[in-house]
């Protein structure tokens, strides 16, 4: 089962509800008013990432506004100091290209586990 930590917690929003489900470690966008929902488009700038598992509707709880986090919800190859994006499935990754946008920054990875500082 996946986590997320917080080392050093930026702020914690928990107002507005979630536009389809979200799954913990999940980047989030504005969707509407209050509205959030998965963002799997590297190109469409993060509002922050799930806390936790949320079904449509509810109010979830999303860091945001910097921090250090550790989790295993990941994908891919990452490296100390590489930049992250949102994956197609709404995880932090590594590969910036041209026109993603860069929404956290790895400190370390170790034994499955990621540390990273929150841009968003």
């Amino acid at each position: 089962m996946g986590y997320i930590n917080a080392a050093h917690r930026g702020i914690a929003y928990g107002d507005g509800y979630l536009q389809g489900d979200g799954e913990l470690g999940q980047l989030v966008k504005i969707a509407g008013n209050d509205l959030f929902a998965v963002n799997t488009d590297p190109a469409t700038p993060s509002f922050g990432i799930l806390i936790k598992g949320y079904k449509s509707g509810e109010m979830p709880g999303i860091y945001c506004m910097g921090g250090v986090y550790e989790t295993d919800v990941f994908e891919g190859t990452v490296h100390a100091a590489d930049l992250l994006k949102a994956s197609t499935n709404g995880r932090l990754t590594a590969g910036i290209g041209e026109g993603d946008l860069a929404v956290a920054q790895a400190i370390s990875v170790s034994g499955g586990t990621l540390k990273f500082r929150l841009l968003v």
